[in-house]
């Protein structure tokens, strides 16, 4: 801790200790699901929750997360009906697509037993992808590229024909997940992308 001209600079440890009894104190529901520490079989926690009786440093335990469902906005573009595809109107596919890399959550096994690492990748803006009438599309992914899409299949009924990576890029709506409101980018084996307006 620093003191000048009445200005306190808080640094490290206590400084994030500060932050995090702010957010307790702020978000007190926090505090009550947040979890709990614990230590080994036969090893008691001290009061201060900073050290088990045998020495070892205790482990957070996380609480089991609640999914709330969600309410649907009355204000959300309705999906075109599933048969504009099958039927040859690609008419809610043109237009600008705002293209992101999802994110992605996964667990591995750590090496304490019972225990799994939580591991959480951060989803991307990938640019804008543009789809005209006439055949052509722009996409601001990787620095910007253009070209020509061809008519797919059913499922995904435009494919941008990408020179650049040397991909066929098959573009379809996502009835599963958003009703058709969002675009799926895909190409055909690993790599996707998503679309909102």
């Amino acid at each position: 801790m620093k003191i000048s001209n009445l200005t306190v600079s808080i640094r490290g440890p206590v400084r994030m200790a500060l932050r995090a009894a702010a957010w307790l104190l702020l978000f007190p529901a926090l505090a009550a699901q947040a979890g709990h520490y614990e230590c080994s079989a036969g090893e008691t926690l001290s009061a201060d929750q900073r050290r088990c009786s045998g020495g070892g440093i205790p482990m957070y335990k996380a609480d089991e997360i609640r999914v709330e469902s969600a309410t649907p906005r009355s204000d959300e573009r309705a999906p075109p009906p599933a048969s504009a595809a099958a039927s040859g109107d690609l008419s809610p596919y043109f237009g600008v697509w705002r293209t992101s890399v999802p994110g992605a959550a996964w667990t591995s096994p750590s090496g304490y037993q019972g225990y799994d690492w939580l591991h959480v990748s951060a989803g991307v803006s990938a640019g804008d992808l543009i789809i005209r009438p006439d055949g052509t599309y722009l996409w601001a992914s990787y620095g910007g590229k253009s070209g020509r899409w061809v008519r797919g299949d059913a499922d995904y009924p435009i494919v941008l024909i990408d020179t650049v990576e040397k991909r066929r890029w098959k573009v379809g709506l996502d009835p599963k997940r958003t009703g058709g409101r969002e675009l799926i980018v895909w190409d055909g084996d690993v790599y996707h992308y998503d679309g909102r307006r």
